[in-house]
């Protein structure tokens, strides 16, 4: 028999980036969250019980997510923790909930190693993997010939960004390109020196595999230096505030996306609709990979109860369609279902220039402005 919830709530928990460094884009994370347990409260919870979802602020800051997943567990007794923004916050957390045994599920943490290093048996990778970042934007190239014949990577000296690098430096070789890379510290805002080494090796294409705020910051940098390549991606870029922080500039960039608004299935026309309605902004990938772990949570909730282990056995097995596409993981944890779309921003939207039914690529990206 299944375990029988209490009268009250069923409490899950996670803490969120609302300050610092990753707040641009958590935001969208919470608000994905937050429409996932209102519609499901709404319709009557699971098993007649509501969700309480308690969210707190973890500054950016890893140790601060893993003083504050201890404290979902210890003080207001989660069933189990939805992940927060970035993968060295879910690494932090990995730690927590292995050693207190309950399910969390990493949101928004493609980094692989976490899952690679070691052998987790309560976490569970819920975003597409970073190794293959830059797949999208190498895809496009292959269509370039001798348009572009050298290719830079910018990326961050941290586990996922190096995991993407290398994976794409091995496959833009084969492809028969030049290739060169530049790493930069985390949190690093000053990447003009990495740009005049840009300019010096004359890539045509420039891929940037970072987070947002050091995205925007050598996006600015390079059209203030005058450089403007060919072809220009940075994994963030399908972000809505992208739009809001290059203006004019944004058109022509490409990007990668777990998820898009424009993907064209009856789960995500509900989800979009209802998104703009509650916020009155079009929904990011984090939105949505924030609404699709809930999705999964409340799969696996429904199927066994209040019972953790019963839970961690469900995620660990089973197949769960969401708003992302089909929730999947292999016997490490790591993400199987869910495969990146490769974006472009086409007068002032972010189109999918992959895929089923892919929007034309515009090549070359415009002059800056």
């Amino acid at each position: 028999m299944r375990p029988a919830f209490a009268a009250d709530a069923i409490p899950l928990g996670a803490s969120l980036s609302l300050t610092g460094r990753f707040s641009d884009s958590a935001k969208y994370t919470q608000e994905g969250y937050k429409l996932w347990e209102e519609q499901l409260n709404a319709k009557g919870g699971i098993d007649g019980k509501p969700v309480a979802l308690t969210i707190y602020d973890d500054e950016s800051s890893p140790d601060t997510g893993r003083v504050l997943a201890q404290r979902l567990i210890d003080r207001d007794g989660a069933l189990a923790i939805l992940g927060p923004y970035s993968s060295p916050i879910t690494d932090a957390e990995a730690v927590v909930v292995e050693r207190a045994q309950v399910p969390l599920l990493g949101t928004i943490a493609s980094d692989s190693s976490i899952w690679t290093r070691r052998k987790l048996h309560w976490s569970f990778q819920a975003f597409p993997s970073s190794q293959y970042d830059h797949q999208g934007f190498l895809e496009v190239l292959k269509g370039k010939g001798d348009s572009v014949k050298k290719l830079a990577i910018v990326f961050e000296q941290s586990p996922f960004s190096i995991g993407a690098k290398d994976w794409a430096e091995m496959t833009a070789k084969g492809m028969g390109l030049t290739v060169e890379s530049y790493g930069y510290s985390p949190g690093a805002q000053d990447f003009r020196s990495i740009i005049e080494r840009l300019v010096s090796f004359g890539a045509e294409a420039v891929s940037m595999g970072g987070y947002y705020e050091p995205s925007i910051a050598l996006t600015r940098q390079m059209i203030e230096r005058g450089y403007n390549p060919l072809g220009y991606h940075f994994i963030q870029a399908a972000d809505g505030v992208t739009k809001d922080a290059l203006a004019a500039n944004a058109e022509g960039v490409f990007g990668r996306s777990a998820w898009e608004a424009t993907v064209e299935t009856p789960a995500n026309k509900a989800f979009v609709d209802a998104y703009k309605a509650k916020f009155n902004r079009t929904p990011s990938y984090h939105s949505a990979a924030a609404y699709a772990a809930g999705q999964t949570l409340e799969a696996a909730i429904r199927a066994k109860g209040a019972d953790r282990t019963a839970i961690r056995d469900y995620l660990a097995s089973q197949s769960i369609e969401t708003v992302l596409g089909a929730f999947r993981v292999n016997d490490k944890g790591q993400q199987e279902g869910y495969r990146y779309l490769a974006t472009q921003w086409q007068g002032g939207v972010s189109k999918v220039v992959n895929g089923a039914t892919p929007a034309p690529v515009e090549w070359p990206k415009p002059k800056w402005s």
